[in-house]
């Protein structure tokens, strides 16, 4: 019994040394990592936001009728009031005949284009006082 004990006790500080990090000194000093990384260039977050809502225009698109909540989609809601009116527009493209080709993408491409610089806006440092 007492060397389960010991054993047990043994377990236990060898386990907290290394969570901790106390298991021996590093010749190299360790460096603060930054927990965020940079935003993505707006190549990348147009990019990004196509492949967010195109698969879902293209779902309703095919037939899709309930397609769920922005949120339940992985949308910001800029990115499903973009869907909707996309929709939109392609209800009333689609009552006067079939969708142009390449609709899809170019609207899809105009639509992210326009989220992105207005996020980019928004975000953009303030000149002036204060």
């Amino acid at each position: 019994m007492r060397n389960r004990v010991g054993r047990a006790v043994g377990l236990v500080v060898a386990a907290a040394a290394v969570v901790s990090g106390c298991g021996g000194h590093s010749a190299t000093p360790r460096t603060a990592t930054p927990t965020t990384a940079p935003p993505p260039p707006a190549a990348d977050a147009i990019a990004d936001c196509v492949l967010s809502i195109a698969p879902w225009l293209q779902t309703y698109l095919d037939g899709g009728t309930d397609l769920g909540d922005y949120q339940e989609m992985g949308l910001s809601s800029a990115q499903g009031g973009a869907l909707r009116e996309l929709q939109r527009q392609a209800a009333a493209l689609r009552a006067q005949g079939p969708l142009p080709s390449g609709w899809v993408a170019t609207e899809v491409r105009r639509a992210c284009t326009a989220i992105t610089a207005a996020r980019a806006s928004a975000t953009a440092k303030p000149t002036g006082w204060p």
